[in-house]
């Protein structure tokens, strides 16, 4: 085994309690008995400090897509139906006036369904069908100006492809409203 950071250093190498990864006396800290990387160190001790006892056990990428795609069903439908409600009801509009209503009322739908359903339960329709709940990265209910502020992070493009790079699972959106998205026992 080799130091993640320091390839030419072997020995005294320990994997980090939290991600895995192996790292030299040099990169890690001892938190509890337990060695972790410079990476998991702040995570683990928000994790103390709120009383955690062990890592909040992250939802998988797999079962955030499909809480997605539900989302993005339920919500395609209902932006339909409205899109179609504002072209019968301006029907003398220009194509451009309808387009910017539908795009406008389409945004702004989108981010209040998922910022008014997380701030009540953590969960929108998508997550409460796999089990999977939005929490603040102490493990406590998010605030709701979290949920408002990760709704609106998620209009940042490839906010959530970014989730795929991270040992935490966090998109941008998430690291911006300082949340994480958990499993429902």
């Amino acid at each position: 085994m080799i130091c993640r950071n320091h390839v030419d250093v072997s020995e005294g190498v320990r994997r980090c309690s939290r991600c895995g990864s192996t790292f030299c006396s040099d990169c890690l800290v001892d938190i509890g008995g337990k060695p972790f990387c410079a990476m998991c160190k702040t995570e683990q001790l928000l994790d103390a400090r709120s009383g955690v006892s062990g890592p909040i056990d992250l939802a998988p990428i797999g079962r955030r897509f499909w809480a997605f795609l539900a989302d993005a069903i339920i919500l395609y439908v209902v932006n339909a139906a409205i899109g179609f409600v504002i072209v019968v009801a301006m029907r003398g509009g220009t194509a451009q006036i309808l387009g910017c209503v539908s795009v406008l009322t389409s945004v702004v739908l989108t981010t209040a369904y998922d910022a008014i359903l997380v701030a009540a339960s953590g969960q929108t329709l998508g997550k409460r069908a796999l089990k999977i709940k939005v929490v603040a990265e102490t493990g406590a209910d998010v605030t709701t100006g979290q949920a408002w502020g990760r709704a609106s992070a998620k209009l940042i493009p490839f906010s959530a492809v970014v989730a795929l790079f991270n040992n935490e699972r966090k998109g941008i959106h998430d690291m911006l409203a300082r949340t994480r998205v958990v499993n429902v026992a």
